[in-house]
């Protein structure tokens, strides 16, 4: 900015500041472990995950071009037990006439074990005796 003296450059400085707060706006995409949906887990000890956003996500965008954005979900309809928590499964992109401006990974919140052997044969008593109720 190099302006000969401070009020020249406190000047140039207060007009960049007012072009960028009058033309630009901040947009938050996602919040950290926000609840996104839950997905099945095949052959696991628990049939469903819930699915969470890994980070805070956000942009700056020109104001007026928000009802632009579009949301892309890429999460697949069901995994394969072990689920490890924190573990990446899909990922949400936010564009804006087809240039990304934001991308989130989607991690589970909990840990499901694969089914064994002792594993099922608890939870087909458990749900036999439930019969009888």
């Amino acid at each position: 900015m190099r302006g000969e003296t401070s009020a020249i450059r406190f000047s140039e400085a207060q007009k960049l500041l007012d072009y960028g707060f009058s033309n630009f706006e901040y947009i938050e995409c996602s919040k950290k472990d926000d609840f996104i949906k839950s997905i099945n887990v095949d052959k696991g000890t628990s049939s469903t995950v819930n699915l969470v956003f890994e980070n805070d996500s956000g942009c700056l965008i020109k104001k007026g071009e928000s009802n632009k954005i579009t949301t892309n979900i890429s999460i697949p309809n069901s995994i394969s037990a072990p689920v490890i928590k924190n573990q990446k499964i899909g990922e949400v992109t936010y564009s804006i006439d087809g240039n990304i401006i934001a991308k989130v990974n989607v991690i589970a919140n909990e840990d499901i074990k694969r089914l064994n052997y002792i594993n099922m044969s608890s939870k087909v008593i458990k749900n036999w005796f439930t019969l009888f109720r």
